[in-house]
């Protein structure tokens, strides 16, 4: 009898995820704004894609290949993606930590309960939480950080921005924990270059 009332509270709990909508809108890769509601993100073998109802009632499953981002309120506060491409798979990764020269992208999980991230937990290699977004000329690039190899990593990245810099990188306060204060930090020093000249 325990097994029935398990899959039952499984299927109550799925109900339940999938029937929660937050006010929000899809951003085209045009630039337009369509504005609905967004319900469960979820993982696919392909990445990830958000569920949206517009004004009109009309659910649609949607990919970070379509469009360019979106954005929800959750709470009172507001949640901004943006579609990334990243080792042969699309994500909408969550902007953690602004900024004019480089910014701070996370992946949703399942902290979130609007994310149901459990197919991301059978992917063979799972994609590194953090990503730093930067320019590179005219392009935008991401550059995934995992945990393995964050201090060569990053300090390889802001070496030939910065060297001092760099070499901060695994101290005190520059740990991977730290990730945000570090591209804060990065983004200050920027502004005070930019200043100066």
């Amino acid at each position: 009898m325990r097994p029935i009332y398990l899959i039952w509270l499984g299927l109550l709990l799925s109900g339940s995820l999938s029937a929660a909508s937050y006010p929000g809108f899809l951003l085209t890769k045009d630039g337009y704004k369509l504005t609905g509601y967004l319900n469960v993100l979820s993982y696919a073998p392909t990445g990830n894609n958000i569920t949206f109802t517009n004004d009109f009632g009309d659910q649609y499953t949607i990919h970070p290949f379509l469009v360019s981002g979106f954005g929800m309120n959750l709470g009172g506060a507001a949640l901004r993606f943006v579609s990334r491409y990243h080792a042969g798979q699309w994500y909408f990764l969550q902007e953690d930590t602004p900024g004019r020269s480089i910014q701070l992208y996370r992946l949703p999980d399942g902290s979130d309960r609007w994310v149901d991230d459990r197919l991301l937990r059978l992917f063979t290699n799972p994609p590194p939480t953090y990503f730093i977004n930067y320019r590179a000329g005219d392009e935008e690039r991401i550059l995934p950080v995992p945990r393995a190899g964050f201090r060569r990593n990053l300090r390889e990245f802001f070496g030939q921005a910065n060297p001092e810099f760099a070499r901060k990188i695994g101290t005190k306060g520059y740990r991977y924990r730290d990730l945000s204060a570090i591209v804060e930090a990065f983004n200050q020093l920027k502004s005070r270059q930019r200043r100066r000249l």
